[in-house]
């Protein structure tokens, strides 16, 4: 089992958008968050942020099949918030953000440690 600092810090950004999105399903508002276009952009800037952070250190092939086509897909469902503002696709996107999250620590877990 290998868990590193990296998957910890990818963690943060991951947890405020859910934060962010929970809050701003309960009343439309949540912080700086007025419309589902923002929020959007806030899931978008804060999944990058947790890609970024996170990354795709000695990637397997099962999750790069799965992870790739799946931040296309984050990309394409933010796109399609930022221009539509439609909330069911933020919600599909809050969901992506959250999926890629755990398949990357799920596979960080799943690795050998590097010292065994």
């Amino acid at each position: 089992m290998r868990t590193e600092w990296r998957d910890a810090v990818a963690t943060v950004p991951v947890l405020v958008t859910i934060a962010l999105y929970v809050d701003y399903l309960a009343d439309g508002t949540a912080l700086f968050i007025q419309s589902p276009r923002i929020m959007a952009l806030a899931g978008l800037v804060l999944g990058l942020t947790a890609c970024v952070l996170g990354g795709w250190a000695a990637g397997t092939r099962p999750a790069m099949r799965l992870g790739a086509p799946l931040g296309a897909i984050a990309l394409v469902l933010a796109i399609i918030t930022l221009i539509t503002g439609n909330e069911i696709t933020l919600g599909l996107l809050a969901g992506t953000i959250v999926l890629l999250w755990l398949i990357s620590t799920v596979r960080h877990l799943r690795l050998p440690s590097a010292r065994a």
